[in-house]
């Protein structure tokens, strides 16, 4: 009687182990199950500027981009699978004032921008304002935004009164709470009052007592996230040492992969920020830094303090959007961009997400990479 062809696999050795073939294992890849893609995961992006909605406002001369997000922005995240962005809605650099000179009176048209271009969405894009807002589970037509501050310069603005009532020094920061920000980058590359950027010199100094340590404490009352990418080290180790919540770098890499240059971060930095149960976002920059040489950092933070303390800054600018300044079929020259800015979001995201699995990340640890410990400390740092 003869065999069927998996008996026959079967009865060789191959169906079982491939062995006799020096192939994979049939059977483990009938049965395996297949890796999770984007859609599948949370995805949490640390740090995504406003640098599209400036290209596309400013080149709305036939009226086709009176809403960035709902037209064009907000489909590419969640096509791309893509569950929380956070974004500076103002802050130092004046790209993230929409060009604007003025640091809080630009921050805040950012804001209403922000929210203006939010509520056009007709509920597919919504603000994590509080704990319960945070997603547990992706969700394929829902994008969250959360908003941050790039420098605390807008509420240092007018030097500290003393008047009028206790605890005004930080009335500007309360009001931008109210408005709907949760973040608040200590600084931007230079010095304010809350403490030194990286640019004044890697170590920078302390958080000022008057300034500094008070706005760590406000913050953690109000539930807000504290964050220290740009900070010299003495910076972020007092942020560290003062604060009773996770502090965050959302978007930064380790000194070991660019030559000690100031702004990245030593690993003495990236281990006070993981003490406070916070991580750092790996950042891809274009022309710097290749996927591949991402997951190397992802590789070196997990070794230096732990899986949990590791996500994603940045995977970089999409086919639709290749550099901060040109959008395909608006912007006039050539397509810009490398291999990576010719992807769409969707494509990043995979590429990526098959790369930790070529370096034997589990799943579970892969979904604390993509996005898991973000959402993790969110839930730990954000008001009832």
């Amino acid at each position: 009687m003869k065999s069927n062809r998996r008996e026959f696999l079967k009865s060789a050795g191959v169906l079982s182990t491939g062995v006799s073939l020096g192939l994979p294992g049939i059977a483990d890849s009938l049965t395996a199950p297949a890796r999770k893609g984007p859609k599948e995961h949370m995805i949490v992006i640390g740090h995504a500027d406003i640098w599209e909605f400036n290209a596309r406002f400013s080149n709305n001369r036939k009226g086709t981009q009176n809403s960035p997000l709902r037209d064009f922005i907000m489909n590419r995240y969640i096509d791309g699978g893509i569950n929380v962005v956070i974004t500076p809605a103002g802050g130092v650099s004046i790209e993230q004032r929409m060009g604007s000179d003025q640091v809080l009176e630009g921050t805040m048209r950012v804001i209403d921008m922000l929210n203006n271009e939010i509520e056009k969405t007709n509920g597919k894009v919504s603000l994590i304002l509080t704990k319960k807002d945070v997603p547990v589970t992706p969700d394929p037509n829902h994008l969250k935004f959360f908003l941050d501050l790039e420098g605390a310069d807008p509420i240092c603005v007018n030097g500290q009164p003393r008047q009028y009532y206790p605890g005004c020094d930080f009335a500007i920061l309360r009001n931008f709470f109210r408005c709907g920000v949760r973040g608040i980058q200590l600084t931007h590359n230079g010095r304010n009052q809350v403490t030194e950027g990286s640019f004044e010199g890697a170590m920078g100094n302390r958080l000022s007592r008057t300034f500094g340590v008070p706005l760590i404490q406000e913050m953690n009352r109000l539930g807000m996230l504290i964050g220290v990418s740009h900070c010299g080290a003495n910076g972020i180790f007092h942020a560290a040492e003062i604060s009773t919540k996770p502090i965050v770098s959302t978007h930064q890499n380790p000194k070991a992969f660019f030559n000690n240059a100031d702004l990245p971060h030593s690993d003495d930095e990236i281990k006070a920020i993981a003490s406070t149960g916070g991580l750092m976002g790996m950042r891809y920059i274009a022309g710097e830094t290749t996927y591949s040489k991402c997951v190397d950092i992802i590789d070196y933070v997990v070794d230096l303090v732990g899986i949990d303390h590791i996500g994603i800054g940045w995977l970089g600018h999409d086919i639709e959007n290749p550099t901060p300044n040109y959008v395909r079929g608006l912007s006039q020259g050539p397509q810009p961009g490398g291999e990576i800015e010719q992807l769409t979001k969707y494509e990043q995201a995979s590429r990526f997400i098959d790369m930790l699995y070529s370096r034997k990340y589990t799943e579970d640890q892969v979904e604390k990479i993509m996005g898991g410990n973000f959402l993790r400390i969110l839930r730990e740092v954000l008001p009832d």
